[in-house]
């Protein structure tokens, strides 16, 4: 059984505070019992920005490496494909990014070629099976909906991350989503960055489609901040027919994962492919996110969303490489 989860981490870089680290240690290792995979939202790096303008974020993924094996947790290691400076949204000259931790001895993670942040990944056929062209690689980043466009009056935002793990030899695709922010100004704006997050869901469902076309028992998960709730036109359009999002599954009071003020709101959602349905469940710690202004500082504004997925194999298994490079 593989276990996976998807975290917003809230501005979360290298400089925050260590009883925060500790606290997110906690909850991963802990609460979470140190998921297989984590699929995390919002790390940032303020600097330095390379020669070629990206800024990576090395030293906020090692932080937090080291205080979930504080906690007690596994020796994660992360991929991420650094985001050019001031180009994916968020909190101004923090450069927030998806990326992911995963535990080498339970999962496999097959590197494949060298993504740049404006660099797209594709579909390869081979075996009657598919796999990525690049490893970890961005899906569409250049489109109008991730880089922005004037026309529809959209703004930089998030470039999604599509990942290619083996599990006792067989192939898992991750999917690392991070939709247009529901902050707003205005009703149009709010209007503006709605259709926004609806062509992110489009271009990401199209994307996972084009797998189960190549092979209907592909292994799939879609998961992360979607910035909106599940009956939503945004959350529709991502999971299609064929998609199914286990927060469905979750008693109604109990599916939420962040609050606006005292309004509880479902925004991070893990959604999976029908290869994956048979007794997946999932769960949200509410521990840290319905923390009162009178509590310790939060770890995040988030609750982490955690599957378990017995339609894998067992990690444990001995891993076999055997996919192309």
């Amino acid at each position: 059984m593989l276990v996976i989860a998807t975290f917003n981490v809230c501005n979360l870089g290298a400089h925050a505070s260590p009883t925060r680290l500790a606290r997110l240690g906690v909850i991963i290792a802990r609460d979470l019992g140190s998921p297989d995979i984590i699929a995390l939202q919002e790390i940032m790096a303020e600097g330095p920005v390379l020669a070629g303008g990206q800024v990576p974020a090395d030293a906020a993924y090692q932080a937090l490496i080291a205080a979930i094996g504080a906690a007690g947790g596994p020796s994660y290691v992360f991929r991420e494909i650094p985001p050019l400076a001031d180009q994916d949204g968020g909190m101004a000259g923090a450069n927030i990014r998806v990326g992911l931790l995963f535990n080498p001895a339970r999962v496999a993670f097959p590197d494949r070629g060298h993504a740049g942040p404006e660099d797209k990944v594709g579909i390869r056929y081979h075996d009657r099976q598919p796999s990525l062209t690049l490893n970890p690689g961005r899906i569409a980043p250049m489109h109008p909906a991730f880089a922005g466009d004037n026309r529809h009056h959209w703004v930089p935002s998030r470039k999604m991350l599509a990942s290619e793990f083996v599990i006792g030899g067989r192939r898992l695709f991750v999917i690392v989503c991070h939709f247009k922010s529901m902050r707003s100004s205005t009703r149009r704006d709010e209007d503006y960055a709605k259709k926004q997050r609806h062509a992110q869901a489009e271009i990401i469902h199209d994307f996972a489609t084009d797998l189960l076309a190549c092979d209907p028992q592909a292994a799939i998960v879609l998961l992360g901040d979607l910035n909106d709730v599940p009956d939503s036109k945004t959350l529709k359009l991502l999971k299609g027919e064929q998609f199914h999002n286990l927060l469905d599954d979750l008693p109604c009071g109990q599916s939420y994962t962040r609050r606006h003020g005292s309004q509880p709101q479902a925004l991070d959602h893990i959604l999976i492919s029908p290869a994956l349905r048979n007794s997946a469940v999932a769960r949200i710690s509410h521990n840290y996110s319905d923390m009162t202004p009178s509590q310790p500082e939060p770890a995040s504004d988030h609750a982490p969303v955690v599957a378990e997925l017995p339609a894998l194999e067992d990690p444990a298994a001995t891993l076999i490489l055997t996919m192309p490079r």
